[in-house]
C-alpha cells in the first residue's frame, strides 16, 4: 500500500489534483505562504506536528502565494497565513494567523470526522452496495469506539426495528438524547415500529377495514386502520382516521390518538404541506 505523505508542497496548477480531488476519507490542511513571511515560518512546525499527529487521516498541503497567486487568488487570499481545511473538495474549516498550537489543534480537530464518524461512513457504503452484514459490523466497531455515537446507534437500531428485534431496536434508539441530529429520525423510526404492532394486533388493514365498516363508531378501530394505513405511507389516509377518532373523543387511548397524530407529522416531514394542512385540522378538532 502506498503511504501517504503528511506534508508537501503544491506545485502550481496542482491545486485542484492534490487538494481539491483527494479521496474523500481524506482531510487536507491547506497553509498559504510565503518565505518573507515572518509568522508562517512559526505556524508552519505547529501545523506539521498537529498533521502527523493524525498518522495519515490528515496531510498539510503547503501552498508558496508567491508561485501560485491563481490558486490564492480563487481562494479569495487577503493575508498570510491563511489556513484552509478541505474534505470532499469542500472547505469545512479555516483560520487565519499563527495561532498557539492548542488552538490550532482544536481547529483541526472540530473538521476531522473521529474513527467512529469513519466507521460509519464506511458503513454506509458497504449498506449501499448490499453488503448489510459488512456493515453492521462497522456501526457495531464505531459503537465500540464511541458508545455515544449517535449515528451508529440510530442505523444498528432501524436494522433491529426492520429485522423484527423489538427490545434491541428500544434499547439501541432510547439512548439517542433529544438533542442530537438524529433524534427526530430515531422517533419516527419507532413509531413506525409501534404503529406496525398495532395493525399486525388487530390482524391487518383489511380487518380494521371490516371492522370499521360494521361499526363506524369503533374508535379503536379506527385507530388500528390507521396505524395500518402509516405502514403503507398513506399518511394522508392515516391522519383522516385519526381525526375522525379525536373529533369524538379527545382523550382517546388516554391521549394515544393526540400523540399518533404528532408522530404521523414526523414520518410525513414535521414542516411538510401535509402535516402543516393537518395541523391547522387537529387545531380545529382539538380546540
Amino acid at each position: 500500500m502506498r503511504t501517504r505523505k503528511a506534508v508537501f508542497d503544491v506545485p502550481p496548477g496542482q491545486f485542484d489534483s492534490r487538494v481539491l480531488d483527494a479521496p474523500a476519507d481524506l482531510t487536507v490542511v491547506v497553509d498559504f505562504w510565503a518565505e518573507w513571511c515572518g509568522p508562517c515560518r512559526s505556524l508552519g512546525p505547529i501545523l506539521e506536528r498537529v498533521v502527523v499527529g493524525y498518522g495519515g487521516r490528515v496531510v498539510l498541503a503547503k501552498v508558496n502565494i508567491d508561485q501560485d497567486r491563481e490558486a490564492a487568488m480563487r481562494l479569495g487570499i487577503q493575508s498570510i497565513p491563511t489556513v484552509k481545511i478541505f474534505r470532499g473538495g469542500q472547505i469545512v474549516g479555516e483560520f487565519m494567523g499563527a495561532l498557539p498550537e492548542a488552538e490550532v489543534a482544536r481547529i483541526v480537530a472540530a473538521a476531522v470526522p473521529s474513527v467512529a464518524d469513519e466507521l460509519v461512513a464506511e458503513g454506509d457504503r458497504r449498506l449501499e452496495t448490499g453488503k448489510a452484514e459488512a456493515a453492521a459490523e462497522n456501526y457495531e466497531k464505531a459503537l465500540r469506539e464511541d458508545p455515544h455515537h449517535t449515528g451508529a446507534l440510530l442505523r444498528l437500531g432501524t436494522a433491529a426495528a426492520e429485522q423484527g428485534r423489538p427490545d434491541e431496536a428500544r434499547a439501541l434508539l432510547g439512548r439517542i438524547e433529544e438533542d442530537a441530529e438524529e433524534y427526530e429520525a430515531a422517533r419516527a423510526v419507532l413509531a413506525r415500529f409501534e404503529f406496525e404492532a398495532n395493525c399486525r394486533r388487530r390482524g391487518g388493514e383489511a380487518a380494521c377495514r371490516r371492522a370499521v365498516e360494521a361499526d363506524p363508531d369503533d374508535l379503536g378501530a379506527r385507530y388500528d386502520l390507521a396505524c395500518c394505513l402509516v405502514v403503507r405511507e398513506d399518511y394522508e389516509g392515516a391522519l383522516d382516521e385519526l381525526l375522525t377518532v379525536l373529533s369524538a373523543d379527545k382523550n382517546h387511548g388516554d391521549g394515544a390518538a393526540r400523540e399518533a397524530v404528532l408522530r404521523v407529522f414526523a414520518l410525513a416531514g414535521p414542516r411538510s404541506e401535509l402535516a402543516n394542512a393537518y395541523r391547522r385540522k387537529l387545531a380545529t378538532v382539538l380546540y
